[in-house]
């Protein structure tokens, strides 16, 4: 089996305890949030979205990470728009280059930005590709497949305009999604457990949307997906802990040119903690212990260890590392959080729209 057709997993036990985190926050019922230390903010304040001014999104058949794009090239990208025409369509077979394309795109793409194709849809492993077109099979009835992309897109797009507005600028859908990540979804310690020790099937985005629970690999890929569907460059960055050997994974954006890491998984659960959001590579490697030259950026594996082939510099957001989300507010440009010594703070952040 050719290397581009394994799914890799990389897990960590996330523990839960707000390292440098300051106040523990939780939801108030109309989606903001409310600090043991109070804060005065604006009426406009708002963490999630009210009903008049969510957004209007649709569900985008075709995502893509840029920097997966760069590092996978056009001809598998064409290969891969016409694989999901073929399975929009009812088809086994669609048009690929070459044989090497078809294994790439087949083992990588559908893990990354199609959740529901990627579950129940597989490579005819041994004489796939024949003549310039590949073939592959479906897990389920095609009509039960398209009833179950009909009712994915439905959640993609209900989270979409729940959480965020149409103005959002790029920072502000990461950090919509940020929270709402930490207020809907718990780390799966079950199947972490169960994997020191057997081989653990179905991990995946797909199970983490549908049941609100996983390890990292399916936290970093379901929030990048949500990412790409809300207009926002991301993809899935990996890595391993240089003291415990655990493999990790979280999300790589890249907004007006420059790269952050964002850690979905840490967040969960974890009261808003700010540590984790927008970081540089600094920052990335202290929270996690590590290497810049160890990381795989966008977890494919034609380049494997490519840390070091793109930078994430830019420290603007540092001042919040280490504090506690309270709220944000759009009309302001104003982050509202409690630092890591307690204190009630501001952070303006119009520079980013």
């Amino acid at each position: 089996m050719k290397r581009s057709l394994i799914k890799t997993v990389t897990v960590v036990l996330t523990v839960c305890v707000l390292s440098g985190c300051s106040a523990v926050t939780t939801p108030t019922t109309d989606g903001t949030t409310e600090s043991e230390t109070s804060i005065e903010t604006s009426e406009s304040t708002e963490a999630t979205t009210t009903t008049e001014a969510r957004g209007h999104y649709e569900y985008k058949p075709v995502v893509m990470s840029s920097i997966f794009l760069d590092i996978m090239g056009e001809d598998m990208y064409d290969a891969y728009k016409n694989y999901i025409r073929a399975v929009q369509n009812g088809e086994d077979e669609f048009e690929v280059k070459t044989e090497d394309d078809y294994n790439w795109m087949i083992g990588q793409f559908p893990n990354k930005f199609q959740p529901v194709y990627e579950v129940y849809t597989e490579s005819n492993y041994g004489g796939a590709f024949k003549d310039g077109k590949a073939t592959f099979q479906y897990k389920i009835p095609k009509e039960e497949l398209a009833q179950k992309q009909a009712e994915f897109e439905t959640l993609v797009t209900d989270i979409l305009n729940e959480v965020l507005r149409n103005d959002y600028s790029d920072v502000e859908k990461v950090l919509a999604l940020y929270i709402y990540f930490s207020n809907n979804y718990t780390y799966d310690y079950d199947t972490y457990n169960k994997m020191s020790d057997e081989a653990v099937q179905g991990i995946c985005a797909y199970r983490f949307f549908t049941t609100k629970h996983g390890i990292c690999a399916e936290c970093a890929t379901a929030f990048s997906f949500l990412l790409l569907q809300a207009g926002v460059d991301a993809t899935v960055c990996g890595g391993n802990d240089e003291v415990t050997g655990e493999g990790h994974a979280w999300t790589y954006v890249t907004i007006n040119g420059k790269n952050y890491h964002v850690d979905p998984t840490y967040v969960m659960s974890s009261g808003n903690c700010l540590s984790y959001f927008m970081m540089t590579d600094e920052q990335r490697c202290k929270e996690g212990n590590f290497k810049k030259d160890s990381m795989c950026v966008a977890c494919h594996y034609k380049s494997d260890r490519n840390g070091n082939e793109y930078n994430a510099d830019d420290d603007f957001f540092a001042p919040l590392w280490g504090g506690t989300l309270v709220s944000f507010d759009h009309a302001k440009k104003l982050i509202y959080y409690i630092d890591a010594d307690g204190n009630p703070k501001t952070f303006d952040y119009s520079a980013f729209g």
